[in-house]
Formats: structure tokens, C-alpha cells, sequence
């Protein structure tokens, strides 16, 4: 074998090396978090409740007078169904909520995803919200559809300055998350619109938003994942309740 034999063989073996080693980096990146059982068993109608699959992701429509509705868009690489057993129990409480579904899991590659959930009831005064990178393109979508009533924004902080913006605004962030930058956090105050309600629940992480699990970089939380839940429905319901359902 001569060394010009040798020199190409190396080559392109080096090549597909390094071609293998980006698809290997690539699946793994881009491997969203699954939801849990319990997110799942969220999903399930029951007598009091609807939840359907639709075109843009499912949606939960309580029995009897809706107040109004609620568009959410996941955290990045988050699986949608995570966020069941949160927004189940705001849909339980008389809103009409969106879980919406968005290409490769990530909200900013369909930004506008929240229009065909308010477009089958838009006679509803309607709010749109996400966890982290969702509730970034939340704020985006609240910011160019004038339609929009209200935003809530869990573990996260907008893109665009909306300080000039009159929009009721509920910014949720939990005690232990890890995930969040926080020096991004400080520089973006200026950006969240006028009379923004800020609260932190005691001993919550990032990941507790959803239930899919531990996340990489987060905090271990010193809160169970149920009693999170609930606080995070809580302080939601209570905020709706006042940005929607009152003159």
C-alpha cells in the first residue's frame, strides 16, 4: 500500500468518524424530555372534563360556562404532555386550555402556533402562556397579537421589550430552578409590560413546571412535584381569574 493509499484512507476514515460523532451529538441534543406517567394519565377525559386531540396539539374543555382560554406552549425539548397535570387542573376550573404541540419541541420554530387553538373559540377573551424557551415565543405572540388579553409566563422573561405594553402579566418562577440564567433574568426586568404580578414558589426548580423529570443543569427540588403543581395552578387560576374574567 503506498503512502498516498494510506493518506486518503485515513482521510476519509477520519471523515466519518467525525460525521458519526455529529449525528451522535446531534440525537442527543435535540432528545427531548418525555412526559411521565402521571402526565399522561393527565390526558384522559373524564365526566367533568374533555380533552381531545386536535391539529395543533389537544385541548381541555371543562363542562358547563368557560371563563376564557389559555394558549401554552412548552419548554424547549420538553414534550408537550408533560404540562398535563398543571393546565388540567386550570381547564377543571372553567378555561378552555391549549397544549399546543410544535416542531422538533421547540416553540420558537412555530411562534404562531397559538392561532389555531383561539380561532376555534374566539369569542372567548383569550391568554397565552409557556414554561422557559415556551413562554419566551409567548410573550413574542402576545406582543404582535393585539387579541391577546393576558400572558403568563412560567420560569421565563421576554425577548422583546414589552415595557410600553398594557398587557396583565403573570411571571412565575420557582425558588430552586437552576436552569434559568439569572443575571439574563436581572437584565430583562425592564423588558416584562407595565404592572407585571412577579412570584416565586418556595422550593420549586425548573423542571417542577412539568413532570418529566430531573433536568440537566437544574436543582434538586425540596418541593413534592404534586404539592408544586397545585401551587403553580393556584397562582395561575387566581391570576386568570382577575386578568380575564373581570372588567
Amino acid at each position: 500500500m503506498n503512502k498516498y493509499r494510506v493518506f486518503w484512507l485515513i482521510f476519509f476514515g477520519g471523515l466519518l468518524l467525525f460525521a458519526g460523532a455529529m449525528v451522535w451529538y446531534t440525537q442527543r441534543a435535540l432528545t427531548p424530555y418525555p412526559p411521565s406517567q402521571a402526565a399522561l394519565r393527565a390526558l384522559e377525559s373524564s365526566t367533568d372534563l374533555e380533552v381531545r386531540a386536535t391539529a395543533y396539539g389537544w385541548v381541555f374543555i371543562p363542562q358547563g360556562a368557560v371563563k376564557g382560554g389559555l394558549a401554552f406552549y412548552p419548554g424547549g425539548l420538553v414534550e408537550p404532555q408533560a404540562y398535563a397535570p398543571v393546565l388540567r387542573q386550570i381547564a377543571a376550573s372553567g378555561y378552555r386550555v391549549a397544549l399546543l404541540r410544535v416542531r422538533f419541541n421547540l416553540a420558537v420554530t412555530e411562534q404562531g402556533k397559538a392561532r389555531q387553538a383561539i380561532a376555534e373559540a374566539p369569542t372567548l377573551p383569550w391568554a397565552v402562556g409557556g414554561h422557559s424557551l415556551g413562554g419566551v415565543v409567548a410573550s413574542n405572540f402576545a406582543q404582535s397579537n393585539p387579541e391577546v388579553r393576558a400572558l403568563v409566563m412560567w420560569a421565563a422573561y421576554p425577548q422583546n421589550d414589552l415595557s410600553a405594553k398594557n398587557l396583565p402579566t403573570l411571571a412565575l418562577y420557582g425558588e430552586k430552578d437552576g436552569v434559568i440564567r439569572q443575571e439574563q433574568l436581572a437584565a430583562s426586568q425592564g423588558k416584562f409590560p407595565q404592572g407585571t404580578s412577579r412570584q416565586t414558589i418556595a422550593g420549586l426548580n425548573h423542571a417542577g413546571f412539568g413532570a418529566y423529570g430531573p433536568q440537566r443543569g437544574d436543582n434538586l427540588a425540596t418541593i413534592s412535584p404534586e404539592a408544586g403543581w397545585d401551587e403553580i395552578a393556584r397562582r395561575t387560576l387566581a391570576f386568570l381569574d382577575q386578568a380575564l374574567t373581570r372588567p
